[in-house]
Order: C-alpha cells, then sequence, then structure tokens
C-alpha cells in the first residue's frame, strides 16, 4: 500500500514538471515563432532590405520587448532621413554657405563620412531586424541562408498550424479527470483559437501582398524613370551631333548653311510676329501649319503661338488639332529687334522632350541659328522650306 502511494506520489510529480516544462517551453518559443510563422512564406530578401536600409520606406517600429536599442536606432526611418540630410548639407556647405568656406574640405569630408558610417550601420541593422524571429522585418528565406540549422528545425513549425500552446493544453487536458463535457469544452476552446490563429494568418498574407504590389509598383516607375532618361541621352546625343554638324558648315562657307537646319530635334516651323500677324518663314515636317496667323482670330487661340504672344513666358506649350501632338513655341528676339517664334511639333508621348526643350542650350542654340539666318537675308526670301 505505501508503494503504491509512493508510484502515485512519483507519477504526480512527473505529471507536473512535465506541464511545467511545456509551459516554460511555451512562454518561451510561442511568441517568437508565432511571429515569425507570419511572415512564412516570402520570397526574396534583398531588394526589400536595400530599400529599407537606404530609404527608410515603409518603416515599421521593433517589438516593444526589444532589448537592442542600437539595432532600434540605425534601423528608424528618421536616423536615415537624418543621416542622408547632413551628407547633403555637408556636401553643399562649403559651396553655398561662405562661413564654411575657410574649413574646406572638412565639412564635406565630415558629411559625407557620418551619411556612409549611418547607412552602414543601417544596412546592418535591418539585416539584423530581418534574422530576429519576432521583427516584423524577418525573412525566412535570409534566414534560411545564414542560419540554416535554425531554419530547419523550426520548418515544421512554420508550416503547421499548431504550437506550443496547443501541445500545453493537450496533455494538461489528458491528465485531468474531469467529465466528457469539461474535455469537449477544452476542446472547443482549442479550435476556436486555432480557428483564430487562422485568421490572423491570412490577415498578415493579405497585408503582404499588398506591401509586394506597392513595391512592384515602385519598381515599375523606377523603371519608366531609366527608360525616360536612356531616351533623353539618345537625343541630347543627337542634338550634339547636330550642332557640330553645323558648326563644321558654318565653318566652310555660307553657302552650306540653310533653313533646313532649324530642324534640330524635332520638325519644327518659325513665324515672325509683326503687328497683329504672324508670318510663317519656314516649316518642315508638318502638314497643317498656316502661312499666315490672325493672333486676334478665336479659332487660333488654343494655338502655343498665338498664347506665347499674349503673355509673358518665353517657353508656351499646347496640344494641336491633330491627335497625340504637342507643340512648344519659343519667343526670340533677334539683335535686330525682329521678334521670332519657333515651334516644336512632337509626339505626345515623349515625356522627355519637354526637359530639352526647356534646357537654355537648346533655347540659345535655335536662337544662334536665327541670328545666322538673318545674317544671311534668309528670311527675306519667300519660299518655305520642306521634307524632301
Amino acid at each position: 500500500m505505501e508503494e503504491v502511494s509512493q508510484e502515485n506520489e512519483q507519477n504526480e510529480n512527473e505529471r507536473i514538471d512535465l506541464i511545467s516544462w511545456l509551459g516554460s517551453i511555451k512562454r518561451d518559443f510561442d511568441p517568437l515563432l508565432l511571429e515569425a510563422r507570419k511572415q512564412y512564406p516570402i520570397n526574396g530578401w534583398v531588394g526589400s532590405w536595400l530599400i529599407r536600409s537606404l530609404t527608410g520606406f515603409k518603416y515599421i517600429k521593433m517589438p516593444e520587448n526589444s532589448v537592442s536599442k542600437i539595432v532600434t536606432f540605425f534601423s528608424n526611418h528618421i536616423t536615415i532621413w537624418a543621416s542622408i540630410a547632413i551628407g547633403a548639407f555637408g556636401a553643399g556647405a562649403n559651396k553655398y554657405l561662405p562661413l564654411f568656406s575657410h574649413l574646406q574640405p572638412w565639412p564635406r569630408t565630415i558629411g559625407v563620412f557620418l551619411m556612409v558610417v549611418s547607412l552602414a550601420m543601417s544596412l546592418k541593422a535591418n539585416f539584423t531586424r530581418m534574422l530576429t524571429l519576432d521583427d516584423p522585418y524577418f525573412n525566412p528565406n535570409a534566414y534560411k541562408l545564414f542560419r540554416p540549422k535554425e531554419y530547419f528545425m523550426f520548418l515544421n513549425y512554420f508550416k503547421g498550424h499548431y504550437d506550443f500552446e496547443t501541445v500545453f493544453k493537450t496533455v494538461e487536458l489528458l491528465y485531468r479527470e474531469n467529465s466528457l463535457d469539461s474535455i469537449l469544452q477544452v476542446h472547443e476552446s482549442i479550435n476556436n483559437e486555432l480557428r483564430a490563429d487562422k485568421q490572423k494568418i491570412i490577415e498578415s498574407l493579405e497585408e503582404n501582398r499588398v506591401y509586394l504590389e506597392d513595391a512592384e509598383k515602385v519598381i515599375a516607375e523606377l523603371n519608366t524613370q531609366i527608360w525616360s532618361l536612356a531616351d533623353q541621352v539618345t537625343i541630347n546625343e543627337q542634338n550634339l551631333n547636330a550642332a557640330i554638324d553645323v558648326l563644321y558648315r558654318l565653318r566652310k562657307g555660307a553657302s552650306l548653311f540653310n533653313p533646313a537646319d532649324l530642324r534640330v530635334v524635332t520638325p519644327f516651323s518659325l513665324f515672325e510676329l509683326k503687328g497683329n500677324y504672324l508670318f510663317r518663314h519656314f516649316e518642315q515636317g508638318t502638314t497643317e501649319t498656316p502661312s499666315v496667323i490672325r493672333i486676334d482670330d478665336s479659332k487660333y487661340a488654343h494655338y502655343s503661338s498665338v498664347k506665347l504672344v499674349n503673355s509673358d513666358k518665353t517657353i508656351e506649350y499646347a496640344t494641336s488639332d491633330r491627335e497625340g501632338r504637342t507643340v512648344a513655341s519659343y519667343w526670340i528676339e533677334l539683335p535686330s529687334e525682329r521678334i521670332l517664334i519657333y515651334n516644336f511639333h512632337y509626339d505626345s508621348t515623349n515625356s522627355g522632350m519637354s526637359a530639352i526643350i526647356e534646357s537654355k542650350e537648346m533655347y540659345r542654340f535655335i536662337r544662334g541659328i536665327c541670328i545666322h539666318l538673318e545674317e544671311r537675308h534668309f528670311f527675306e526670301k519667300k519660299e518655305d522650306v520642306r521634307d524632301a
């Protein structure tokens, strides 16, 4: 009898130890692994890491119980923006602030050094967060690459629907000597918790989907800007070649210079303002440009050249009568006090053309050609210049 009592006491102690051990496992593992499970699976990590570290894009605070204050500080978007501002201030202090001119080049050197150090620390801090299980930035792919043993140890947990809380309650339930109704009640409670966890996982997946869509939009915008810059570089190269051709022809002799040189980047038309009329001197590559425009005639009010005459601007834009075509007009005053209106005719989809037209170099180039044409008396000729 005494041996049976001791055995029961031993079994009871073992049950208490097991329940206590499972409680400790549940307390230590579930908070971390449940948060990590929300991020599983995620494809790719390098892009989001660089964007967060270098721009502070979509910053999310670390968990409140985080003990790494340095990681919290350097992963903060405010720190990243502040470091960029310090670098920009240091880079411009020597040039734009006379107060720092005698300190050259130290403000720039110190500013850039602080910016580089801060961004490097930001890269390190955000990388650390990607390998921290309960951090919103946790990335399973990065975790798998840099901590493979831990990853495969927790993989079944990430992929599954159960946790240590479920095991704890199940074992606790098995040890109870209660009625069937009580067992069913506890089991239903566990199922309710599992359903709640499932809903949280669904919400987390939806948030990740929205984040990926936003990232794809940012990438598409960057690609558009890259292609726009590439187009602009090509056009600028063509403009430079055209300018070189004109200079060589001027150097060889005036007879080689003609109004066709006004066609620099787009088809063009050139008018002269005389009283209330614009008289066309030359045009090339256009099909519906009138020879005479009365500036107070309402049917021409939407023309960029007419809008330019009636405003105090030096450049004016308008959409032509032809769909998808844009006309940009220059106001050009010659040394002889003659007023010319030079018009660019181009495709409206060419988004980089406005930046080229609004450059001072392009305006000076067109005006220089007009001055040379006047010096060679081309404006006294009646015939137009047209495509061959």
